[in-house]
């Protein structure tokens, strides 16, 4: 009996004296994240890189939304239970390219070394597609006369630029600035005259 009491009071100090862990969570330091300059895009120049072409990586972008509003007309003859019915009738098509999307060059064409048509693309489907051609300030400015193709048949119709009233739609890329300095040092360890001279 007197082993079972030992036990147990010496049970209860071991377990009296055992250290208890204490959980400490750390809260995780959060830095205010980074903000970069957004630059808004600059005019591409007639001579910016006249050897462009659609392999090169550039993303281009258009400055003002573009809205292409075409009413293709289609006449029927109908003839029903001794009458004849023409109708007609026309289909209106919308293409909108908003300010700002990013397009990429499909071609370039050069007229004596100098670019003098960029056709970009600013989506997959064909009618996205529009010409920009320099102005005497070597900046491109979209073409507004435009062929669109609607089954299968194309179609000559003129877009409209919304936002400037000048009707100027300047072609546009991103531009970033890096500047690299390389430091040459060095210290000048001299130098000694040596020989002997007899002067008269």
């Amino acid at each position: 009996m007197k082993k079972l009491v030992l036990a147990l009071i010496l049970g209860l100090v071991l377990f009296g004296c055992a250290t208890k862990k204490q959980v400490v969570t750390e809260n995780p330091v959060v830095s205010e994240p980074q903000q970069l300059e957004q630059k808004k895009p600059e005019l591409w120049l007639q001579d910016t890189y006249s050897g462009i072409d659609p392999t090169d990586p550039v993303t281009f972008y258009n400055e003002y939304e573009i809205n292409v509003v075409a009413e293709i007309p289609k006449k029927v003859t109908m003839f029903k239970d001794g009458d004849t019915y023409k109708i007609d009738s026309a289909t209106v098509i919308s293409y909108v390219v908003p300010a700002l999307t990013p397009g990429v060059l499909v071609e370039a064409k050069r007229e004596g070394g100098k670019i003098k048509e960029m056709i970009i693309s600013f989506d997959e489907d064909e009618n996205y597609s529009f010409s920009f051609f320099p102005l005497s300030d070597k900046s491109f400015t979209l073409n507004a006369n435009k062929k669109i193709t609607f089954e299968g048949r194309q179609y000559q119709i003129k877009a409209i630029i919304k936002g400037k009233g000048d009707g100027f739609c300047h072609l546009l890329s991103n531009f970033y600035s890096i500047k690299n300095q390389r430091t040459v040092t060095g210290s000048a360890g001299g130098k000694n005259a040596t020989g002997t001279k007899i002067i008269k």
